[in-house]
């Protein structure tokens, strides 16, 4: 298979398979461009073509001077599209053509998309294309697709000159592409006017039969038919032999058969027309490499087809809209309709999800279990809850990511919609697998998804009855305005656990105003407590807990409110949850400003039911918890976006041929130090001069020249530093320092075990704070960028904060502030002279950005960086490169 291979999204929901062209395409690419209609081929080539002398130019792209994508519908190709490489350095011709079926999907602007991604990562950031200017679709995919376009027309002909450099107005427009798509591609699954289950049938534990009942008792609102080879009568509705011979073909098809079967099945149901599968069956990746190759088949056969897919290993999808009445899972519990949104990677864990929100009284908008992820991921889930208004909440369970960097990127812009609750399952608990730099043995276990869902505003928490918790309050509540809590009792033990609960958890108990504290001795007399914790008493009545939950909840100091109470008087727990609720006004029960939660329990241990919006937990630390969640999302929500990092002083390109010649057809190495300090240097990140000296006279030559105290570091092969072995000697001045701190370094070398290469010679560096940044190039997460502690010691106090690719000043000060030692350094509190703040993240975001310019660099740490109250220098620093590896298969959004 061809290295360049792209699965795309079409505006009309269908999804393509784009690869480049092999020799023995020839003879299709030839058939193509003969099955164009007059015009197009006109528009295309201003003329007259032979097509076999077309087809033998792209049949031999070579996908570095010559590239070119073939799009497939149903095993023909329906689009060619390609760029030449020009002498000019930078630039090459685009062109495409597709057929009259197939335009007005977006397909050409989809594929103009790929090949400008594809040139600006082999060095090309400009496109020209000649267009006929009777060619208005052509110059509209043109200039719509969101690069920067020039154009002059003389004879005809429109000359376009694009610049496919990477900008966030480009990065915006193929987002709401991909939104617009993926959600018209998700109607067939999600919303589906008629369905069929293959391999439904009246026997006792049928699969397929179960899903089928389940489609009819939850009232579907479209149509529903079995698929069943031998029956013709499946649950009381005539069932049809195959998908194909349906009068009315269905937009889903659900494929409950084994997994031998599932090709021929799927593939009958694509031929037909089915836009989309569910495939409950197992036995595919999951299971064994014959599986992984049924899976990839059945991948490859959905493209062709344009169908997308769910599973397969799914337990099915469920969707409680009235418009649609969707229960297409295996089992049987009938959640009612609701805000919430569940995704599970996992079936069967997914349907005891479901259970929980059952249980909890917490109504389901949606349900989904992935499976296996072939197709329909996460990352597509989020953008169909972005649009349905119905959906208050969304909680996932996650095994993995297919694309984390989309899901960052996607997940930080619903988060600002709408919260998300995640668990994350198959924790990590072993190293990164990095030997050589600080910051690729930091990135170890969790840490690095601990920044993903941060920096994408998702709230972490550790299993499912967190989860829950989570949702129960998120989906019913207000967030709080901040974090100081009230707390009202009939217990002064629980009042003293829920107040240490909050203090443990980020909260504060709030300071009451007198004001308040009167009105609770008016209200409720025969309290215990009018402070907060308000302790009424163990004989309090739900009028009592009422009064003093609206007097609490009214002091402006008061964030959120807790209600604790265990039945000590007989007094119905159920009434006093139902007290709590806003007072109904005109029948209808208006919102509160300020969440409240509870933990009402009966004698015997059974909590209260919770019937309406107050959330009700068994212990206070559950409440206590979930508010912390809920004002972790209050701040996220409340910070800037950040203005973004531009870099126009630097040359790409040039970075990047410097290393490619450091590679010099090498797999992997570690980076000179000459090499290493002109590539940061090339991208302004400061760097202390270094002199390599292999005499004690060069060094002393070389002191002479500086104009401060002298520093000698003796000189290893990387990945190994002079601080491994204390190698390093400071503030040498005048000639007898520098020639006895030589003989000094030689001798605590060799006792070392090491060999002498000699010494590096450096200014003193100005007083500060050693800090440690670094960046990993993961090829699961893209470019990982960390702070923390620099020095001998750098990542071993697990203080070093991550964020995928910073670029915008508010990342680069989330870092600094979630380093904990970083932090104290830089804080206003720091005796001394303060250190330059703005000068350590403008160092951050520049090793970033070179990372992601630079592909082939692998790990590397600047350790440390000097920050100091002018600014910030670089004092030792360490890069790995390496080829890149070649991507057979991407899934574009």
């Amino acid at each position: 298979m061809p290295a360049l291979v792209r699965d795309v999204i079409l505006r009309d929901g269908s999804v393509l398979r784009l690869r480049a062209p092999v020799p023995a395409d020839e003879e299709a690419i030839k058939d193509f461009f003969d099955r164009l209609d007059p015009d197009s081929r006109y528009l295309r080539f201003h003329g007259h073509v032979r097509s076999d002398r077309v087809a033998a130019h792209y049949a031999a792209a070579d996908e570095v001077n010559r590239v070119a994508l073939l799009a497939h519908r149903g095993g023909e190709i329906v689009a060619v599209a390609g760029y030449e490489r020009l002498r000019e350095l930078g630039a090459a011709e685009v062109a495409f053509a597709v057929l009259a079926s197939e335009q007005g999907r977006g397909l050409g602007t989809r594929m103009l998309e790929q090949l400008a991604a594809y040139a600006a990562e082999n060095g090309i950031d400009r496109f020209d294309a000649s267009v006929m200017a009777e060619n208005r679709r052509m110059l509209g995919v043109f200039s719509s697709a969101g690069f920067g376009v020039r154009r002059e027309t003389s004879y005809g002909v429109t000359e376009l000159t694009m610049d496919i450099r990477p900008t966030e107005r480009l990065a915006e427009r193929i987002a709401e592409r991909d939104h617009e798509a993926t959600v018209a591609s998700l109607r067939p699954l999600l919303a589906p006017g008629a369905v069929a289950v293959v391999g439904a049938s009246n026997a006792a534990g049928s699969v397929g039969g179960a899903i089928f009942a389940n489609l009819l008792d939850a009232g579907f609102a479209g149509i529903a038919t079995p698929v069943n080879r031998h029956a013709r009568v499946v649950h009381s509705v005539r069932a049809y032999p195959r998908v194909s011979e349906i009068p009315d073909t269905p937009d889903l098809a659900v494929l409950a058969v084994p997994a031998t079967e599932v090709l021929e099945v799927a593939r009958d149901a694509a031929q037909a027309g089915v836009r989309g599968l569910i495939v409950v069956s197992a036995g595919f990746a999951e299971r064994d490499a014959e599986g992984r190759e049924r899976e990839e088949a059945l991948l490859d056969l959905a493209r062709d087809h344009g169908v997308r897919l769910i599973g397969p290993n799914s337990l099915g999808v469920l969707s409680t809209d009235p418009a649609v009445s969707l229960n297409a899972t295996l089992g049987t519990l009938r959640p009612k309709p609701g805000r919430l949104a569940i995704s599970s990677q996992s079936g069967a864990l997914g349907i005891g999800l479901l259970g929980q929100a059952i249980g909890r009284g917490l109504g389901v908008a949606s349900f989904v279990t992935l499976g296996n992820r072939a197709d329909v991921s996460t990352n597509d889930l989020l953008e169909w809850w972005e649009d349905d208004e119905r959906v208050a909440a969304i909680v996932l369970y996650m095994e993995s990511f297919g694309n984390p960097r989309r899901f960052s990127t996607l997940s930080r812009r619903v988060s600002r919609r709408k919260p998300v609750v995640a668990v994350k399952g198959q924790r990590d608990g072993s190293g990164a697998g990095s030997d050589g730099s600080v910051t690729g043995r930091a990135l170890r276990g969790e840490a690095v998804f601990d920044a993903l869902f941060r920096q994408a505003g998702v709230l972490r928490v550790e299993g499912a009855q967190a989860l829950f918790d989570a949702a129960a309050l998120l989906e019913r509540q207000p967030l709080p305005g901040g974090r100081a809590i009230g707390v009202v009792t009939n217990s002064g033990g629980l009042g003293t656990l829920a107040a240490d609960a909050c203090l443990s958890r980020g909260l504060t108990v709030a300071q009451v105003a007198p004001a308040t504290s009167q009105a609770l001795q008016r209200a409720v007399p025969r309290a215990d407590r009018w402070g907060n914790p308000v302790d009424l008493g163990i004989s309090a009545t739900p009028a009592d807990m009422r009064a003093a939950v609206e007097l609490v909840l009214a002091d402006e100091a008061v964030d959120a409110v807790i209600v604790l109470s265990v039945d000590l008087a007989g007094v119905s727990p159920d009434e006093l949850l139902d007290c709590l609720e806003p007072a109904a006004e005109d029948g209808a029960q208006p919102p509160r400003a300020k969440p409240v939660v509870a933990s009402i329990v009966r004698a015997d241990g059974r909590m209260a039911a919770a019937r309406g919006t107050v959330p009700n937990f068994r212990f206070p630390e559950a409440c206590a918890a979930v508010l912390s969640l809920a004002a972790d999302r209050r701040d996220w929500l409340s910070r800037p976006l950040g203005q973004p990092f531009t870099l126009d002083d630097v040359d790409p390109e040039a970075a990047r041929a410097r290393v490619l010649t450091a590679l010099d057809g090498a797999q992997d190495r570690w980076l000179a130090k000459e090499e290493v300090d002109e590539l940061l240097g090339s991208y302004g990140i400061p760097v202390l001069r270094s002199t390599r000296c292999t005499t004690p006279d060069e060094a002393v030559a070389a002191a002479q020249a500086l104009t401060a105290p002298a520093v000698l570091k003796a000189i290893f092969p990387p990945p190994a530093s002079p601080d491994d072995l204390d190698a390093v000697l400071l503030g040498l001045e005048g000639e007898t320092a520098l020639r006895a701190g030589w003989e000094a370094l030689i001798d605590r070398v060799q006792r070392g075990g090491r060999e002498w290469h000699g010494a590096w010679v450096q200014p003193l560096a100005e007083a500060g704070a050693d800090v440690l940044v670094g960046a990993v190039n993961r090829e699961d997460l893209g470019v990982v960028t960390g702070v923390g502690a620099g020095g001998r010691n750098a990542g071993l106090a697990g203080d070093v904060a991550f964020r995928l690719a910073p670029d915008t000043d508010l990342d680069a000060a989330e870092m600094l502030a979630e380093s904990p030692v970083v932090a104290a350094w830089l804080s206003a509190d720091r005796i001394g002279p303060a250190l330059d703040r703005d000068a350590l993240a403008d160092v951050m975001l520049r090793l970033t950005r070179l990372f992601e310019d630079v592909p082939e660099l692998h790990e590397g740490d600047l350790n440390p960086v000097r920050v100091h109250a002018g600014g910030a220098s670089v004092l030792g620093a360490r890069l790995r490169a390496g080829q890149r590896a070649a991507r057979e298969r991407i899934k574009t959004w």
